[in-house]
């Protein structure tokens, strides 16, 4: 059987999964409080065996450099802080931060900056709503350590001292890699579910763009939807990156 990778198809799997008509409802809704949308703690990548890695993986360096591409209302972003505080605590997460967030839509940036970030609608409420809980141990005073309900709990705002750890921007993932100097070390890019948003000869550029921007100790992290609707995987390990023992985790051969 073929499979056709790339935008097209992704832009295909949509408009079928839309045609269900008991989804199309909650989509709108969704769409409406949540464009563009992800969720907390995404099921894509194992957050918390994430963030021992890291910890692991850079035990030796004084500071890392995260990057989060295509970061849409900031939830990634917050989802790794409380991760790394949870599992290192805040004094060995500090040199993780401040992570560096981008994306191309202002409204988003302009919701990640503000740390107010809406709940999704519905049965997804409650899946957003308790995996903050359940990943911050399911306690009320860890869970409010990070965040402040709003609106009854149909939002939640994070604290000033957790929004500080992360610095939102409008700027396209190419433009910025751009900007990075050639073989980083000790640097982590996040572009997870954003691939299949780009042409084929932008995720070609791309692939080669992250090669030449990861220096010694370096990774890239994907996510479920660039590995099934773009050429990432390919393009990475065409690139000189191989898998590394974490889902969706690539580090540069050296």
């Amino acid at each position: 059987m073929n499979i056709t990778l790339g935008p097209q198809s992704f832009l295909n799997y949509e408009n079928n999964y839309k045609k269900n008509t008991s989804f199309t409802s909650n989509y709108q809704v969704l769409n409406k409080r949540r464009p563009f949308c992800t969720y907390f703690f995404r099921e894509d990548l194992q957050w918390h065996n994430f963030a021992r890695y890291l910890n692991l993986r850079f035990k030796n360096a004084d500071k890392v450099n995260i990057y989060n591409a295509a970061c849409s209302d900031g939830t990634e972003s917050y989802t790794l802080i409380m991760s790394l505080i949870k599992h290192l605590g805040s004094e060995k997460a500090k040199k993780f931060f401040p992570i560096k967030g981008f994306d191309l839509n202002q409204r988003q940036v302009n919701t990640a900056k503000s740390g107010e970030i809406p709940l999704l609608p519905g049965i997804y409420y409650l899946f957003d709503f308790f995996s903050i809980k359940l990943h911050t141990l399911f306690s009320d005073k860890k869970f409010l350590d990070y965040v402040t309900l709003k609106n009854g709990k149909k939002g939640v705002k994070f604290k000033d001292n957790i929004k500080n750890l992360v610095e939102f921007r409008r700027v396209n993932v190419l433009d910025e890699l751009a900007k990075i100097n050639k073989n980083e070390e000790n640097s982590v890019f996040l572009c997870r579910n954003m691939w299949m948003y780009l042409k084929e000869n932008e995720q070609e550029k791309l692939a080669k763009m992250l090669s030449e921007a990861c220096g010694s100790n370096s990774i890239v992290v994907l996510g479920k939807y660039d590995l099934s609707a773009s050429k990432a995987h390919s393009l990475l390990l065409k690139n000189r990156f191989e898998e590394t023992y974490i889902d969706n985790v690539y580090e540069k051969m050296v």
